[in-house]
């Protein structure tokens, strides 16, 4: 069966077989044209074995695989597609020497066509992408540039100690690197994934490492993940959800932010807030969770009580009432 990982090895032992054939036609015939044959055909292959070494080599550095996984489940991609919930998920890529690859994403046109049109679209589009700067190590933004083709995420793995995956492992002669997108860095803002406006994310990447070879062809890998809205579980759920404090702004000259109303803005991955307390002209950003109807904000710094139809705030200490908007 012809081994489609190593299609070197294939071919040697293709060329083995036939000079081993050739071998057994001389011997019937003649067995010292025989021997001279068989030793001109082993220095044949030698000489081929050592020449298609470094090409040899040089495949195994250059392959990789892409993965995906959510919820530390693997997700099925088939004809290059996949659908997963609005909601972080990780790339894996599986290679087995330092490499770098270049990413682009987003949902525009150009990125819908290149997807459509195949991996040679897709790779011009890569390779047209500028760099987007320096990047730290470990992914500790868990974050990629959606910058739909104009600007790309440069991912490497230099060894253990130098690459942008959060987290490693091995096996075999593998190695897996997984990085996480809880974010997509847009032209204009930080968006998490579940704020991402589109129902698609089209994700490209190819292999970096050698382009200044010109014989060498890059291997692009391109991906379109359907995106699934996570809904509220329950009408009190804040999630997602604003809500304004009632009453009317009353701007006092002189005096920035008096006046104010208070909001809450719930993120959607059900995990943080970005509020503006009454009389504030300073947004601030914190963590909350929810139990039924209790919604915490910090270390217990506020504490709400959701109404049962989950359209207003009710603050625990001061009775300052907040209405959905």
């Amino acid at each position: 069966m012809q081994n489609l990982r190593e299609p070197w090895i294939y071919f040697l032992s293709t060329q083995y077989r036939s000079s081993y054939k050739q071998d057994l036609y001389y011997e019937a015939k003649d067995k010292t044209t025989k021997t001279v044959t068989l030793k001109l055909n082993m220095k044949s292959v030698l000489i081929f074995a050592i020449s298609i070494f470094p090409l040899l080599l040089f495949s195994q550095t250059h392959e990789y695989e892409l993965f995906l996984m959510q919820h530390g489940e693997d997700i099925k991609i088939k004809n290059n597609q996949a659908t997963i919930e609005k909601a972080p998920f990780q790339l894996v890529y599986q290679f087995r020497a330092p490499i770098s690859w270049g990413l682009i994403a987003g949902s525009n046109t150009n990125m819908q066509d290149a997807f459509s049109k195949g991996t040679d679209a897709m790779g011009k589009l890569l390779l047209k992408a500028e760099s987007g700067g320096a990047d730290g190590y470990f992914n500790e933004d868990e974050s990629i540039r959606a910058w739909n083709g104009k600007i790309q995420t440069c991912i490497f793995y230099e060894d253990d100690q130098h690459h942008r995956f959060d987290s490693l492992y091995r096996k075999g002669k593998w190695i897996f690197g997984i990085r996480t997108v809880s974010f997509l860095s847009t032209e204009n803002d930080e968006l998490m994934i579940e704020e991402w406006p589109d129902s698609t994310l089209v994700i490209g990447t190819v292999n970096t490492k050698d382009l200044s070879n010109a014989s060498y062809k890059p291997k692009t890998t391109r991906l379109k993940l359907k995106l699934k809205d996570i809904h509220n579980t329950s009408v009190f759920d804040v999630k997602g959800k604003t809500f304004v404090e009632e009453g009317e702004a009353s701007y006092q000259p002189g005096c920035e932010g008096c006046g104010n109303l208070g909001s809450f803005e719930f993120k959607k991955n059900g995990k943080e807030v970005e509020y503006l307390e009454s009389g504030s002209d300073t947004f601030s950003y914190s963590s909350y969770k929810q139990e039924n109807y209790q919604v915490t904000i910090g270390e217990k710094y506020m504490s709400f009580t959701v109404s049962a139809d989950g359209k207003q705030l009710v603050d625990n200490k001061t009775g300052t009432k907040y209405n959905l908007r």
